[in-house]
């Protein structure tokens, strides 16, 4: 019943640089949300969704796909969750059925299925914030957090794609260029006919 470990080289495919490289983007991100976090303490609850989305949208390939879809699935979810909010307030069993039913069929009918998840976890949370503080404004909060944080880590994501590309050219082993098989059986047979 063990679990299979696969080693460095592996996860890396034998680019540990770019092991060093997610944690510098990790740390560049977490300290741009806390300074942001610093320099307005007044907002400084609503600057934790933009923190985990920055995280969140930081990825060890430099893939922007998944802060866009973050951001896809956090708007809808988060403007369904403001509807449902919006339609009966304090939200109810009903209303927060509604309002996942209302999710999952925008997701499919904007070709989104793939971020649903993420919508849902959306619609919830800002219905949560919503019930607890009696406010819409939970949705608006957490819509500008996830969208500006998805941005930052989008900015960070391609920052390091520009000065890391060439390091990952470098960094790629130099294979041995091999003649083909049927090159030295050709040279085989012309040195054997010469003799």
């Amino acid at each position: 019943m063990g679990i299979a470990m696969r080693s460095f080289e592996e996860i890396t495919k034998g680019k540990p640089v770019m092991f060093y490289e997610y944690i510098a983007k990790c740390l560049t991100g977490v300290t741009i949300g806390y300074l942001l976090m610093q320099a307005f303490p007044r907002q400084n609850g609503q600057y934790y969704w933009l923190l985990i989305s920055i995280l969140l949208s930081i990825t060890h390939d430099n893939n922007s796909k998944v802060a866009l879809d973050r951001m896809r699935g956090n708007i809808v979810g988060s403007l369904v969750g403001l509807c449902m909010y919006l339609l009966h307030s304090p939200p109810n069993l009903l209303t927060v059925c509604l309002g996942v039913v209302a999710t999952i069929l925008l997701c499919f009918s904007l070709d989104l299925i793939g971020v649903c998840r993420t919508a849902l976890v959306g619609f919830i949370i800002v219905m949560i914030y919503e019930e607890t503080h009696s406010s819409w404004t939970g949705a608006i909060y957490r819509m500008v957090g996830v969208v500006l944080g998805c941005l930052i880590g989008l900015g960070i994501n391609y920052i390091f794609r520009k000065i890391t590309a060439p390091l990952f050219k470098t960094a790629e082993p130099i294979q041995d260029k091999a003649v083909p098989i049927e090159e030295e059986e050709e040279e085989d047979t012309a040195d054997n006919a010469g003799e």
